[in-house]
């Protein structure tokens, strides 16, 4: 019963992002619109959440994240690909791998999948 109440939180925030991400543009689209080279070091520190984007993100300087949206969290690590600009997370509860195009602009920061919608944030 512990397991099933633990993985709630996972599968419901998995169906928000996969309902919201079902109008997104295509895979191309996103590829395409993938501007700014960044890095690892870029990214490190606190970003919230812009606009409808309720999460905020922390990307440590060892490679760990957190997707924190208050009523479910995601942990795990990542890696950037400076040549593609994007964002591989490896999520460690259940092994979930997303894949973000990134852009990064100043202190704002905009993540999508190939299948989501943009997800904007701003550095703390």
């Amino acid at each position: 019963m512990k397991n099933i109440l633990k993985i709630i939180p996972i599968v419901f925030m998995l169906f928000i992002v996969l309902s919201i991400s079902a109008c997104g543009e295509s895979a191309d689209t996103a590829a395409q619109n993938t501007g700014s080279s960044f890095s690892a070091s870029d990214l490190v520190g606190k970003w919230k959440g812009t606009g409808e984007e309720i999460s905020t993100l922390t990307f440590g300087r060892d490679g760990s994240y957190k997707d924190d949206a208050g009523f479910a969290v995601v942990e795990g690590t990542y890696t950037v690909d400076e040549d593609a600009g994007t964002i591989t997370v490896n999520e460690k509860e259940y092994g979930l791998v997303f894949v973000y195009s990134a852009e990064l602009s100043g202190n704002n920061l905009t993540i999508q999948t190939d299948f989501g919608l943009p997800r904007t944030f701003t550095k703390k």
